[in-house]
């Protein structure tokens, strides 16, 4: 398989939650790097630290209760919403007791999740807010978490909508000036239904930007836990489009290129070998390269799919059948050979089933 082409869809609620457990795994593996690094400075000073330890766990606990009543309330959101079995599978799991720094990077990653799982819970209501009982949001969420819209007329209840997302673009601030200048009547009939209509577009806008960035998240991290040395997966690889390299360490000049048309969501992976100038001809190994990318791919689609990404295929090519792209080595990126490729462990989130 030198090329395979097709199209990216993501399954919203699974992408956004998988690819939120994924920051905070992340975040816990910062932590326990944090962690190895202080363990010498620990043990050095034995007696004051046990002191600190003391004294910190209440504080700590105290929070990581806060966090997860945080939570629990939203929670009840994502059952009016039909989320709530993908929501407890993915929230963060409690480590044992007794280690402060674990704790700590518990507490911080409820709070990074609990952030991810309000904007997401609350943009899928904001679509869908016909179908959602409006004392659900405010049983989910404390009304000091939401910004207050600036208006206090006609437009209050419809900037409600949004008012999670921040300011209101200016367009929609600006219609809302108009409406609630407006006496009742025909005019502001009109003035609140296209009111209405730009936020419900400003809202699938937001619901798309926030899945397309999940998306790249998701690619990225399904790389690196299945091995692979990665370069280029921004978060906007899916909302402005791009390209994107990964590789194996033993794989030598090769790499996979990923583009993406940001336009179509589509996606296409082949084969590519950096090459000197004196030194640019088709190799015998072009071949083995393409059949052992063809043999990777579906354990890539497997794990994307298993985290709510599904690569759908529009167009295959066969190794050989086209060759092996040649590129420039100085315009490709530099991998560290040396770097560790072993999988990453597995997420302490549970596996969304």
């Amino acid at each position: 398989m030198s090329s395979t082409t097709g199209v990216t869809i993501a399954d919203p609620i699974i992408a956004l939650l998988s690819a939120a457990a994924i920051r905070v795994q992340e975040g816990y593996e910062h932590a326990a790097e944090l962690r190895a690094m202080h363990e010498a400075s620990q043990r050095e000073h034995g007696a004051a630290q046990a002191a600190a330890r003391e004294q910190g766990m209440q504080a700590l606990e105290n929070e990581v209760s806060a966090a997860e009543a945080r939570i629990d309330q939203l929670i009840a959101l994502s059952r009016k919403l039909g989320a709530a079995e993908q929501v407890v599978a993915t929230r963060p799991v409690r480590p044992a007791a007794g280690d402060p720094m674990s704790l700590a990077a518990y507490a911080r990653g409820l709070q990074v999740f609990a952030g991810a799982l309000q904007e997401i819970l609350l943009t899928e209501a904001a679509r869908r807010r016909e179908d959602v009982e409006t004392e659900g949001l405010e049983l989910a969420v404390p009304e000091a978490a939401i910004p207050s819209p600036t208006s206090r007329g006609a437009s209050q209840r419809l900037l409600a909508r949004i008012a999670h997302l921040g300011p209101p673009p200016e367009d929609i601030e600006k219609l809302a000036r108009e409406l609630d200048g407006t006496p009742p009547g025909g005019r502001a009939e009109l003035l609140a239904t296209e009111l209405r209509g730009r936020i419900q577009a400003h809202v699938e806008k937001t619901h798309r930007r926030l899945v397309e960035e999940a998306t790249a998240t998701v690619i990225r991290r399904s790389l690196e836990d299945l091995g692979y040395q990665v370069e280029g997966v921004p978060e906007t690889l899916f909302v402005e489009g791009g390209v994107a390299h990964f590789r194996r360490r033993d794989w030598g000049d090769y790499m996979v290129r990923m583009r993406v048309d940001a336009g179509t969501s589509g996606a296409n992976f082949n084969v590519v070998r950096a090459v000197d100038a004196s030194n640019n001809e088709p190799s015998v190994l072009d071949r083995i390269a393409e059949d052992r990318w063809c043999a990777e791919f579906p354990a890539l689609a497997k794990a994307l799919e298993a985290r709510g990404v599904r690569f759908d295929v529009t167009r295959r090519l066969s190794a050989g059948e086209v060759p092996v792209q040649l590129v420039e080595r100085g315009k490709l990126p530099k991998f560290t050979q040396e770097e560790s490729h072993a999988p990453r462990a597995k997420p302490r989130a549970r596996t969304l089933k």
